[in-house]
């Protein structure tokens, strides 16, 4: 990857209006292009003495990222391989949950609201016909297997679904603060992990994300895998249809937070594998504390949650999250 290829890649990521502090390239090519130095300090929102001093320097994409290609390293590398991996992953699962709700309930009885660029813990709100909300949905994405479950919290690895402790607490106590119903959608592909995907990635790409990790002046690296992530979408890249059709024909299931915190009671100290293990934090660093749910038991399939909204509406629903069915 040569400097040609990074500023031509942040060209078809951002067409005219680049982050910054990318935008002093932009503004560099353009001059380079023909362009009057002063029109293009002012198309690119840069100063005439700044593009001056880039067009004067010998590596001018180190100049403004505070490293250089040539000093991209493997661990970065790594990095944005999964991050980017992940976060297909992510939007992937976003959009197939989309397509299975609009294909099952219609638009003008439930509205689903996308609000996944607010970062929070809730990717959707379903809104009544009064655009009330009447749910929080967050879609949980799982891949790589618990081989051990059988031995460690009696489920089948195929049978596992893993959930912090925390996002249940965290959704309870949501839904309690704001009298809103919150649902976990989950799927897994087996086999399908960040990494996996992160693997067959184009090269150009990988190597863009792990620049921008690794400059300490560059714009925010999650903004920019996005960007990235959006770019393969649109262009309909292969490993992006492929993941996203293999997400979509999976197995889908719905899980309250009610029922989740219930089972987390009833099942603590079978399924919570951390409470089986002395110092598990320092033994296992950086790992999560996970409830283990049964798919097959604990969950229900989203087609069926979706047929009950859809044919006896929100209060058959709220009759069954008492029961504790869903």
């Amino acid at each position: 990857m040569n400097y040609t290829e990074v500023t031509d890649l942040f060209n078809s990521l951002f067409g005219d209006r680049w982050p910054k502090p990318l935008h002093k390239l932009k503004g560099l090519a353009s001059v380079r292009q023909g362009e009057e130095i002063s029109r293009a300090a002012q198309a690119s929102g840069t100063t005439v003495k700044a593009l001056q001093y880039l067009a004067a320097a010998p590596d001018p994409l180190a100049e403004v990222l505070g490293t250089s290609i040539n000093e991209i390293s493997d661990l970065n590398r790594k990095k944005a391989k999964q991050a980017l991996g992940q976060m297909l992953l992510g939007q992937c699962a976003e959009r197939a949950f989309e397509r299975i709700y609009r294909s099952e309930v219609q638009p003008q009885e439930f509205e689903l609201v996308d609000v996944r660029e607010g970062r929070t813990d809730t990717d959707y709100r379903l809104l009544n016909g009064k655009a009330r909300p009447v749910y929080r949905i967050n879609i949980k994405f799982h891949g790589a297997l618990f081989r051990r479950a059988p031995e460690m919290v009696g489920l089948e690895p195929e049978d596992c679904f893993p959930l912090a402790t925390y996002k249940i607490h965290s959704a309870l106590q949501k839904q309690q603060d704001e009298q809103l119903p919150y649902f976990f959608a989950v799927v897994g592909v087996r086999n399908l992990s960040g990494e996996s995907v992160g693997n067959e990635l184009p090269a150009m790409l990988v190597e863009a994300a792990a620049l921008i990790h690794q400059s300490p002046k560059g714009p925010s690296a999650r903004d920019f895998e996005d960007r990235i992530v959006d770019h393969l979408a649109s262009e309909s890249h292969p490993i992006y249809l492929r993941t996203f059709e293999e997400i979509l024909t999976a197995d889908w299931y719905i899980l309250s937070a009610r029922r989740a915190d219930q089972l987390l009671r009833r099942y603590l100290f079978q399924r919570v594998y951390a409470l089986k293990v002395r110092s598990f934090t320092r033994v296992f660093s950086g790992a999560e504390v996970d409830m283990h749910f049964s798919l097959s038991q604990d969950l229900t399939p989203l087609r069926t949650f979706l047929e009950v909204l859809r044919d006896q509406g929100s209060t058959a629903i709220t009759t069954r999250l008492e029961r504790g069915d869903f």
